[in-house]
């Protein structure tokens, strides 16, 4: 992504593509199941039965998965869109600072037709700190875009340390059983 906001460019990373493909299918398929209402009996693949404790067991699994699958698309889509639309609401703030703070300076028709009495090092030291002023604004706008990191770490740290001791302990009392 550049630091230059285009409708055109995917707001997304390769890994967040990966997330929301794997989402989609793992929604699709708890689409169908529950739309049908039958959880899996038999895994033909694996060529495993279920009883029916076993499939209700299924069930949560796959609501688990889906529900990690989901949260940790939404977290990163969340950030990476925010860092997408942070140069357009940029630019907007910071034309809107200049007009409001420096309106003897710049002129909403003709940014460049600038008055003789303003030299050009305050024309630049107003249009520095009017794009800090403007990047500071949208930060703060999109705080709650920018605080699913938070969603995102938890997901990719948290998350999978829990679970990967969680089966580890299970299958350890499955084997030892």
């Amino acid at each position: 992504m550049s630091e230059k906001f285009s409708i055109y460019d995917s707001p997304f990373s390769d890994e967040t593509k990966v997330l929301r493909r794997n989402s989609l299918i793992l929604s699709g398929i708890c689409l169908f199941i529950g739309l049908t209402g039958e959880l899996p009996s038999k895994l033909a693949i694996l060529g495993v039965s279920f009883s029916a404790p076993q499939q209700n067991i299924i069930g949560w699994f796959l609501f688990a998965v889906l529900g990690y699958f989901y949260l940790h698309f939404l977290s990163n889509a969340a950030v990476e869109v925010a860092k997408w639309i942070h140069p357009f609401f940029k630019i907007i703030s910071a034309k809107k600072i200049m007009l409001t703070q420096y309106s003897h300076a710049f002129d909403e028709s003709d940014f460049a037709n600038i008055p003789d009495e303003v030299n050009e090092q305050d024309i630049n030291d107003m249009q520095a700190n009017a794009i800090s002023a403007a990047d500071w604004e949208v930060t703060n706008r999109l705080r709650w875009l920018y605080n699913m990191i938070y969603v995102k770490l938890t997901i990719e740290i948290v998350a999978p340390v829990c679970i990967g001791v969680w089966a580890m302990v299970q299958l350890l009392v499955l084997i030892a059983n």
